[in-house]
């Protein structure tokens, strides 16, 4: 039954907009879609955000069902013309839209939504999203809000087809008020969720610089070797090296500041970073970012 609705579903997807995807393999078990290192625009039309699939062997498992309905049910045909296996359940890695509104194509195939308790007050279901007002109106057409079913809200463990996957979520507020990562430690393989970007400059908007700092460190001692980001191609070992250079050299650089006495102002404009200029949407996000984080770190002095 599950199989006919899905097909069901799958054909009345293909009318629906249709992302240029391109799949990349990158462990047997695992097949992600990169997004393009920028934000969400009527050009990529939400196609800026790492979606995976996660084979073990009867299921699938997708982490993070992506920016709109569309780019999930193109997603979903990509996949099931790779390898036609049903989905178990979607996991969505924190609350931030970009992730978790292609949930709706999955709960009407009966899918179970895995998300934290942020959900239950971090996100209004009725408000515009942010996709909503930036991609257009045919890629986000039949997208509907719909939230993870089943709330998780400490560390997991769980075993899927044959795999053993942990949850674990980050001790404090880090890119978002509660982050949730992906493990499988016989795999050492780990879907970061946006606590790792690449090929692009990070979000502090929502973020806590310190906290930021701390789960990376607690990530490393997993002892990973393909890691995932939320953002950007990059998947090795080595993949959580930019976001860590990038937020303890802002931090190093700010305290330098504040003990220097400067205000927010001069130390937006002096902490520059150039060597992290050639980044996508370094222009756009960096002096924000230098001002969130001096706003945490002022406190310090207090």
């Amino acid at each position: 039954m599950r199989l006919l609705l899905s097909l069901s579903i799958l054909c009345m997807a293909l009318g629906a907009y249709d992302f240029a995807l391109s799949p990349k393999r990158i462990t047997s078990e695992v097949v992600c879609f990169f997004g393009e290192p920028n934000a969400m625009n009527t050009t990529n039309n939400g196609n800026m955000v790492n979606t995976c699939y996660l084979d073990t062997s009867k299921s699938y498992v997708v982490i993070d069902s992506g920016s709109s309905y569309a780019y999930a049910a193109s997603v979903y045909k990509t996949m099931q013309a790779i390898k036609p296996l049903p989905v178990e359940m979607v996991i969505n890695t924190h609350i931030h839209d970009d992730h978790w509104l292609g949930n709706g194509f999955f709960t009407q195939m009966g899918v179970k939504v895995l998300g934290s308790d942020d959900f239950a007050h971090g996100v209004d279901v009725h408000a515009p999203t942010r996709m909503q007002t930036h991609i257009s109106p045919e890629a986000y057409a039949k997208t509907v809000p719909t939230l993870p079913d089943t709330i998780v809200t400490s560390d997991q463990t769980m075993t899927v087809g044959n795999l053993t996957i942990e949850l674990r979520f980050m001790k404090q507020r880090s890119h978002s008020a509660k982050d949730m990562v992906v493990f499988i430690p016989e795999r050492k393989l780990l879907f970061a969720g946006d606590l790792v970007f690449n090929d692009r400059v990070l979000s502090l908007r929502e973020g806590e610089i310190n906290g930021w700092i701390s789960a990376l460190d607690t990530l490393e001692s997993y002892g990973a070797t393909t890691i995932i980001g939320g953002h950007g191609y990059q998947s090795d070992q080595n993949a959580m090296k930019m976001t860590y250079a990038y937020l303890t050299q802002m931090r190093s650089e700010i305290r330098s500041a504040l003990d220097e006495g400067l205000g927010i102002e001069e130390t937006v404009d002096k902490v520059v970073m150039p060597s992290f200029k050639s980044l996508r949407m370094y222009d756009t996000m960096h002096r924000a970012n230098v001002e969130s984080a001096y706003r945490t770190l002022e406190w310090e002095q207090k």
